[in-house]
């Protein structure tokens, strides 16, 4: 049974459960893995280990259990309910005791390389693993309610492998491996500016990249920071002051230890940029996803073809696992 431990570590257990050695199909043909095979397989199972609270969602309790950010919420929260599930006599019940295992997730990744989909594709399609984890809680979880509870969590995992897809299309879009990082570093750098005393009327504020150590300008777009905070649900002026200082006060905190500290982590800021790009660059994730499914004139093909070849090429998918990315981000399927 596997402890709460950090997304690097039980990233690292679902890389052993994959495996590292050549997957093959039942015809011997040699077998790709979808780049956000062990992401999707990782969280699936890591939220199933998690336990329900009033205070907290599981995504929160999994992000502040990997030392990462969860909005507002804090790390006394999080000690708070683990001193308390600790305390119970049935070790089951105390944090992180209960779930899938290292064992179920052995048995989904052989129901994956087992099924007819990964075989015909001859692809390990990241999107699949859910339904082999939701037929690895039906045959192993007796209880149900633990049944219940596993597949409400998969769902959950579902969503946020929609939402990372979201991201992967955007960067495919622009061509750029790193592009929404370097929007979500574009944003936390604005909001750091846009009150330094020594900007100017042309909006440009020049800072020092903690990364490289180099002096860099950046133009300050009000316009933009206003429409990501928008789609964080930010209405009032109290709300962005906030939210702004939250964000300052990580950076100052996380990169005093980590220089390359990017923000990814928060995926409600993620999501808001993402969209906002979104609808910037292409007029929103609708128009886009309509000329992906649309591929009747040229112009639509030729952006379907450079994605494909930019995601094969750059961004470490095969052609069937970014055809089929592809695919289900165009059905809308687990869009909230």
């Amino acid at each position: 049974m596997w402890p709460i431990i950090p997304i690097i570590r039980f990233k690292i257990l679902t890389e052993y459960a994959i495996g590292k050695d050549t997957k093959r199909s039942l015809d011997s043909k040699v077998l790709h893995q979808d780049p956000n095979l062990n992401y999707a397989a990782s969280i699936g199972v890591v939220l199933t280990r998690l336990p329900k609270s009033d205070k907290l969602t599981p995504v929160e309790i999994m992000k502040l259990a990997a030392g990462e950010v969860a909005g507002e919420k804090s790390l006394k929260t999080l000690a708070e309910l683990i001193d308390i599930l600790n305390q119970d006599t049935d070790i089951t019940k105390r944090f992180g005791q209960k779930g899938l295992g290292q064992r179920n997730l052995g048995r989904a990744v052989q129901l994956l390389l087992e099924s007819s989909e990964t075989n015909e594709g001859q692809c390990m399609f990241a999107l699949d693993i859910f339904n082999a984890l939701e037929r690895t809680v039906l045959d192993y979880v007796q209880e149900p309610a633990d049944r219940a509870k596993y597949k409400e969590d998969l769902k959950i995992a579902r969503g946020l492998y929609r939402e990372r897809i979201m991201t992967e299309m955007f960067n495919a879009y622009m061509d750029e491996p790193l592009a929404i990082k370097k929007d979500v570093m574009n944003y936390v750098n604005m909001i750091i500016g846009v009150d330094a005393e020594h900007l100017g009327p042309d909006m440009m504020w020049k800072y020092k990249d903690p990364q490289t150590g180099e002096l860099r300008a950046l133009k300050i777009d009000e316009r933009y920071i206003k429409n990501v905070e928008e789609r964080l649900g930010l209405k009032t002026e109290e709300q962005r002051a906030s939210f702004r200082n939250s964000i300052r006060k990580i950076y100052g905190q996380k990169l005093s230890v980590d220089a390359n500290y990017d923000f990814m982590d928060n995926l409600e800021l993620v999501k808001a940029i993402t969209d906002v790009r979104l609808k910037s660059d292409i007029a929103g994730a609708g128009s886009l996803i309509g000329a992906l499914a649309n591929r009747t004139n040229e112009e639509n093909q030729k952006l379907y073809d450079r994605m494909i070849y930019t995601m094969n090429e750059k961004l470490g998918y095969c052609r069937t696992c970014a055809q089929k990315t592809i695919e289900y981000f165009c059905s809308q399927e687990d869009d909230k």
